[in-house]
């Protein structure tokens, strides 16, 4: 019997994912990313993405002991942002998805994508 489950188990891990998508950072990975806040990797696949993804910091754990330091962050790196945004604005998928979730674009202070066709959007919903 363990052996048939052991089988079972690599056949469904051999068999390409129906429904990838992103994982959302944590807090902390997500200031440091904003640190360093090199999104031209990102913004080129966003042009690729068929799937946007979009991620409140207020559902993030930590954001009540940290927020000020995203505060912080966020305000030290706004002339980054406000490229990001610009490029973000451009992209009627990225559009799209923040008018599902009733997001403004000024408030994306984040971006990732994946090769497989899909980013996440990072909004400062607080």
């Amino acid at each position: 019997m363990k052996d048939l489950a052991a089988f079972c188990l690599t056949l469904l891990l051999l068999l390409p994912n129906a429904a990838s998508a992103q994982y959302v950072m944590d807090l902390g990975s997500l200031i440091n990313a904003l640190r360093v806040g090199d999104f031209s990797g990102d913004l080129e696949n966003l042009d690729q993405a068929q799937s946007v993804y979009v991620t409140r910091v207020s559902k993030l754990a930590g954001i009540r002991i940290q927020g000020a330091l995203l505060d912080r962050t966020v305000a030290a790196r706004e002339r980054v942002l406000t490229y990001l945004r610009a490029i973000i604005g451009q992209n009627k998928v990225a559009m799209k998805a923040l008018a599902i979730h009733h997001e403004a674009l000024e408030d994306v202070i984040f971006l990732t994508t994946t090769s497989d066709g899909s980013a996440m959007l990072y909004v400062d919903d607080r």
